[in-house]
């Protein structure tokens, strides 16, 4: 039977043993504490990587797109103001959105997990795709295929903007 006011209270290394088992219990649950709130952190911030990663992507898509529409539009209106007869401005327009291109190509490639991002930049390389030939159109033609070029790529950009 316990009673406090028993002499029997034990011998010191009782007392030392059951407050060390106490303290060892303590201690685990605060370690099992600061893992779990570790391993929150490792999680946040990995979501947090991804998705500064794929606004770094869609950004770049952006920038992309918006240089391309540049070109476009820089042709539209050279041809607009009677200018771009030669078929060198023409080729030297086709090649810089080629390029372009290809590093919207290139883009496409990035590890990223959003199929949306993926799918919009594909639309765009796509949208961005010229005619065989193309520079050997009229002028007036070409200046028409280059607008309609700025148009789709504005609207790629709104819709990659809007993911």
């Amino acid at each position: 039977m316990f009673c406090p006011s028993s002499a029997d209270w034990g011998n010191i290394a009782d007392w030392v043993s059951g407050l060390g088992a106490l303290g060892a219990v303590i201690v685990a649950l605060w370690i099992a504490g600061s893992e779990r709130r570790s391993a929150a952190l490792l999680r946040e911030i990995e979501a947090n990587e991804v998705y500064e990663q794929r606004a770094q992507v869609i950004a770049e898509a952006i920038r992309l797109v918006a240089d391309i529409e540049a070109k476009a539009r820089s042709f539209t209106q050279l041809a607009a103001l009677g200018g771009g007869h030669g078929d060198s401005k023409k080729h030297e327009i086709m090649a810089e959105i080629a390029g372009i291109r290809s590093q919207l190509q290139a883009l496409q490639q990035f590890p990223i997990k959003d199929p949306r991002v993926f799918s919009e930049i594909g639309r765009m390389v796509h949208d961005s795709r010229s005619e065989h030939g193309a520079a050997l159109q009229s002028t007036s033609h070409f200046g028409l295929t280059m607008r309609q070029l700025a148009e789709d790529m504005a609207t790629r950009r709104e819709a990659i903007s809007n993911i």
